[in-house]
């Protein structure tokens, strides 16, 4: 008895279901769309700079806070900084246009190459191999982002031994 009272419900629960996942996606996509939800395009006062006398521009990355654990030493580090790449005038256009579409692969490539850096390297003040390491990476990775140079503001290093 209990198995044919089941065998009804079950067109109910399907439709019950089905109209729940219809109306919570289209209430995400009214979140989203009213400027809760969806990401800023990187064109925003905040993530460009003007352009410069030699005809480039500053365009901001991320900001980052990168946890690296080392278990050999028992040591755990926190890089934390804000990157900027240096795009020529004649390429931002398209590196806007292609950035916004990549923005996700951009901040993974940063943090690998960021836990593949050495400790001894941010000992350099200008950061020259920390800021090649990931150029380096951005390019294999990316290479349609035209990026000539990278700079890092904001940097913070700690380690904790743990």
């Amino acid at each position: 008895m209990h198995t044919r009272a089941l065998n009804n419900w079950r067109p109910s629960l399907a439709a019950i279901l089905l109209v729940s996942t219809i109306s919570g996606t289209m209430a995400s996509q009214a979140w989203a769309e009213s400027g809760h939800g969806g990401e800023k395009p990187p064109a925003d006062a905040d993530e460009v700079s003007a352009e410069s006398a030699d005809g480039t521009r500053a365009i901001k990355l991320g900001e980052f806070s990168i946890r690296v654990y080392h278990t050999v030493s028992s040591r755990k580090d926190t890089v934390s900084f804000v990157l900027l790449a240096t795009v020529g005038k004649d390429e931002y256009e398209s590196f806007e246009h292609l950035y916004g579409n990549r923005k996700n692969k951009v901040r993974d490539q940063v943090i690998v190459a960021t836990r593949l850096v050495p400790i001894e390297d941010y000992d350099d003040p200008e950061l020259k191999k920390f800021r090649r390491r990931i150029y380096l990476r951005l390019r294999r990775a990316l290479p349609e982002l035209s990026i000539e140079d990278l700079r890092v503001s904001d940097f913070s290093l700690s380690s904790q031994s743990t």
